[in-house]
């Protein structure tokens, strides 16, 4: 009789030692998923405004550009023609590259901030 009392003890242990440990792994498994996001959107957020700024930057020197190339050509219309052309051909270089440029890049990112801090944890 007593050792079947102490056998239910060492089962009912075993069980709630079981249940703490699934608990401490959903919580951990929680933890790394909020980690992992919030450095995701991080890097994002700064990505963004980063792009944002290059952005009016690339606007104002289009803009003075293309004044200056009207000034030294004598024509305004064909000054802003001679950007036209040199964003599409920036546009398609932009296009036949993207793999390089944007999708590497971004994999290796994601890759890193969601697999570089496992390995850490480990």
């Amino acid at each position: 009789m007593e050792e079947e009392k102490n056998y239910l003890n060492r089962v009912e242990e075993t069980v709630g030692d079981a249940t703490r440990y699934f608990q401490v792994q959903r919580d951990r498994l929680k933890l790394r998923l909020l980690d992992n996001f919030s450095t995701l959107f991080n890097t994002i957020f700064g990505v963004l405004v980063l792009m944002i700024l290059v952005s009016c930057a690339a606007m104002f020197l289009a803009v003075a550009l293309t004044w200056a190339i009207g000034l030294w050509i004598g024509s305004m219309f064909w000054a802003l023609m001679i950007m036209a052309g040199l964003f599409l051909i920036a546009a398609g270089l932009v296009y036949i590259y993207r793999k390089q440029l944007i999708m590497g890049p971004v994999i290796r990112m994601l890759s890193k901030i969601m697999f570089e801090k496992e390995a850490d944890d480990e």
